[in-house]
């Protein structure tokens, strides 16, 4: 009954992992914008000792953001790739908007005259309660609380305009209720963290857990509950998952329901796990199937706060202790990209791997996720703030917030003038 996320913690002391349960995109975008824009400081590190290279990379690919291991994302903060790459998705509490980059415009992506875009018969609706979304494979997915109980998948055809209810988790007693609070597309099916609200001996307890859902068919699997899990993507072979272990190992739920037929078996693991702690983390390479897994990492493993920009395509970031990792989801291989210092947070930025260390400084580091040269990004030589910190990005230009010399925007910035640090070239977004 678990997805509970590990985040990254930033201070004067760094925490490496700490599990808390996930509640969406909208605020794994803020924790983005404040891990790389709030808390960091970034310096020049001494010629001799600076172990990437100067400059910048030599070549921007402009590429459209891959599909698989897509992230849900969340209603009015986000901003997403159009399918064309020419432009931004920017889903709205109930409709889909577009961004235009051409004519630096947003409006509904419904051309019926005179619509009121605000109910079904508009050709931009999503819906009432919309919690995330998705563009895939030609079809766009919405996640959505109905009837204020049920939490459903839709599935849209923009071409058509019809709505199918894929996937539909009802409550099966007064009181509860279900929700999606995050989820991912990969390779035909879409991962989602499922949350059942229920009253427990008068309190509200909340047991999450990661489903799967067939998008051909609207068939569900549960795939991992009761323990804290981290989706970390999923390739045409294999699934990646954090999971976290016990210290001491708990009574299956058969067994603590036969000596406690009135307990909670979520609330009896969450009490072994403050009383006797956690084993660490065991990074698992599961079968599609997952009728079994091997053992890739253990430990101290842990993922970014900005965990939505850590699956480009079938590539995935994690890390153990200090060592930053990309873990390929086709080949089922994971390559050292950085162990230099403390490592603070990453990401992926326009197929870059983009990571902060302290060495005892701190530097915004990047380099290619094929490998090649790292680089160091001189962010304006400020020792308070990243700069500018992407969080979108289509095919040509990356969204994101800039505070730096040429004061406080909100704006777009070509992926060729980010990596070469022309931020004068902002367009604002108003």
């Amino acid at each position: 009954m678990g997805n509970t996320a590990p985040t990254v913690q930033k201070g004067v002391e760094i925490m490496k992992r700490q599990f808390g349960t996930t509640i969406g995109t909208a605020l794994l975008s803020l924790a983005l914008l404040t891990s790389l824009t709030g808390c960091l400081q970034t310096a020049q590190m001494p010629p001799s000792s600076q172990p990437s290279q100067t400059g910048t990379v030599s070549q921007v690919e402009n590429a459209i953001p891959p599909e698989e291991n897509r992230c849900f994302s969340s209603p009015v903060i986000s901003w997403d790739t159009s399918p064309d790459g020419k432009g931004f998705y920017r889903p709205g509490d109930h409709i889909l908007e577009y961004y235009s980059i051409e004519t630096k415009t947003q409006f509904p992506l419904c051309s019926q005259s005179g619509c009121s875009h605000s109910g079904e018969s508009c050709q931009a609706w999503l819906g009432n309660q919309i919690q995330g979304f998705a563009a895939y494979r030609d079809l766009w997915y919405v996640l959505s609380v109905e009837e204020s109980t049920h939490a459903v998948l839709w599935q849209i055809d923009p071409q058509t305009h019809q709505r199918t209810r894929l996937c539909d988790i009802a409550p099966q007693d007064d009181g509860d209720n279900y929700y999606f609070s995050s989820g991912f597309v990969a390779h035909g099916y879409a991962y989602l963290h499922l949350n059942h609200q229920l009253f427990w001996e008068d309190q509200v307890v909340e047991e999450p857990s990661l489903i799967r859902v067939n998008l051909t068919d609207g068939s569900v699997e549960t795939l991992v509950e009761d323990v804290p899990v981290t989706f970390l993507g999923a390739g045409e072979d294999r699934v990646l998952l954090a999971v976290e272990t016990f210290a001491v190992p708990p009574l299956s739920e058969e067994e603590y329901l036969k000596q406690h037929p009135d307990g909670n078996y979520y609330v009896y693991l969450q009490n072994q796990l403050a009383e006797h702690g956690s084993g660490g983390v065991e990074l698992r390479e599961y079968t599609v199937d997952l009728s079994n897994y091997q053992v890739v990492a253990k430990g101290n493993v842990w993922v970014s706060s900005t965990q939505y920009l850590c699956r480009y395509g079938d590539y995935t970031l994690y890390a153990v202790d200090d060592t930053l990792y990309v873990y390929d989801l086709s080949t089922g291989e994971s390559r050292t990209v950085s162990e230099e210092g403390d490592l603070i947070n990453f990401c992926f930025t326009a197929g870059q791997i983009l990571y902060l260390v302290q060495t005892p400084d701190f530097f915004v580091r990047y380099t290619d996720v094929e490998g090649g040269p790292t680089y160091t990004l001189e962010n304006e030589g400020s020792q308070e703030i990243i700069v500018f910190a992407p969080s979108g990005e289509c095919q040509d230009y990356l969204y994101g917030l800039y505070s730096g010399k040429l004061g406080d925007k909100e704006g777009l910035l070509t992926k060729e003038d980010y990596f070469a640090e022309r931020y004068e070239n902002i367009i604002p977004i108003s």
